[in-house]
């Protein structure tokens, strides 16, 4: 807790970090050796990181994993081989872990990326379109390494002909490049971590929100990197994964609703508090250590433009109803919202995005009956 001083002292630092300690003084009436003192309790309590005063703006989620440039080429004809052909050229800001982070920071969340980039034009580019939302700060930028990028070469129909994706950088987020962001992981109300970390990298991440007590969802990137996913999740609060990625970590194909449960109770078994089994246009599936367990439909969709972004803002908008003190049933309605307004336009991150327009948005489709 704050004393009256410790602040008003915060105070007149928001106004003005560069007061010096005399100043601070005249402004309070105090003496200089009382400020210092003053300042001295509110650094141990890290509310101050230093000179100038910096302020500790307590993260709320910091997001750790990938982020990449995403690249399009659309052929104007059918493909000719080994010469020159004529594309529409796109591109994009993705990767699961940047994609969940825009998403919250476009709702009010103080949200922090944790990843790693070269130093490249690519990583220019994303910051660009990134770092309005989410502090960027602690993204780590490496000598002589790519930022990840995917690039896709589409058909005239939009079937891929082709895609190449470069994510070795990614295998730069060691168990010790975690731990040397330890203090500051430990501030943060909720971690979220994508699978485009290394194994090794998730396994500790795991033991760290359980060391200090975080929440922690977990939010895998494809069936192939489940291997990423270790076997005890003892410590993971959340895991939003869909049916397929299921079906690649247990070896196992679902022929019925019976396999759906089963499914979800092998989840459970692995330690985790929550798991979310999305399906698709079909029910999703909710179970926790509590013993609840329900099918939730999601709201149907007219006209689907894109479903890119679709899982990215089903999870973030999940993430936001928990932060709200939501109930499991609820923050899952608020995902579902955020996703079914996303896949109506054509980009990742619906850039008219905000808290009141999502609390807009699942009134009005729980007004409906379809959430």
């Amino acid at each position: 807790m704050l004393t009256t001083n410790e602040q008003r002292i915060l105070a007149l630092l928001e106004q003005d970090p560069f007061l010096s300690q005399q100043e601070i003084a005249d402004h309070l009436g105090l003496n200089r050796s009382t400020v210092a003192g003053l300042i001295s309790n509110l650094m141990t309590k890290k509310y101050l990181l230093g000179r100038a005063y910096v302020l500790n703006h307590a993260t709320e989620v910091i997001c750790i994993g990938g982020m990449n440039m995403d690249r399009k080429y659309v052929l104007g004809d059918n493909w000719q081989p080994k010469t020159s052909n004529p594309v529409m050229a796109s591109m994009s800001v993705g990767g699961v872990a940047r994609n969940i982070a825009e998403n919250l920071g476009r709702l009010g969340r103080a949200v922090s990326l944790l990843s790693v980039a070269g130093r490249d034009h690519d990583y220019d580019w994303i910051r660009t379109q990134t770092e309005s939302y989410v502090n960027l700060q602690q993204v780590t930028q490496l000598e002589g390494q790519t930022t990840s990028s995917y690039t896709a070469i589409l058909d005239s129909q939009g079937d891929m002909q082709l895609g190449l994706a470069d994510m070795a950088i990614c295998d730069q987020m060691t168990p010790d490049w975690l731990y040397r962001h330890r203090s500051w992981l430990a501030q943060a109300r909720l971690l979220v971590v994508d699978l485009n970390l290394p194994l090794e990298t998730v396994t500790a991440t795991i033991e760290l929100a359980r060391q200090q007590e975080q929440e922690l969802v977990v939010i895998p990137v494809s069936s192939p990197k489940m291997t990423h996913l270790p076997q005890d999740l003892t410590g993971v609060t959340w895991l939003v994964v869909n049916q397929d990625e299921s079906e690649a970590y247990f070896g196992c194909q679902v022929a019925s609703e019976e396999d759906v449960t089963a499914l979800a109770e092998k989840w459970l078994s692995r330690g985790l508090e929550n798991v979310l089994m999305t399906r698709g246009s079909q029910a999703s599936y909710y179970a926790n250590q509590s013993g609840e367990r329900q099918y939730i439909q999601p709201p149907r969709v007219e006209k689907v433009v894109d479903v890119t972004g679709a899982g990215d803002s089903f999870s973030a908008g999940l993430i936001h109803g928990l932060l709200e003190g939501k109930s499991a049933i609820e923050a899952i309605a608020y995902g579902l919202t955020n996703a079914y307004h996303t896949i109506q336009t054509d980009a990742t991150v619906r850039v008219d995005l905000s808290a009141q327009l999502l609390e807009q948005n699942y009134q009005q489709l729980k007004e409906k009956g379809a959430i």
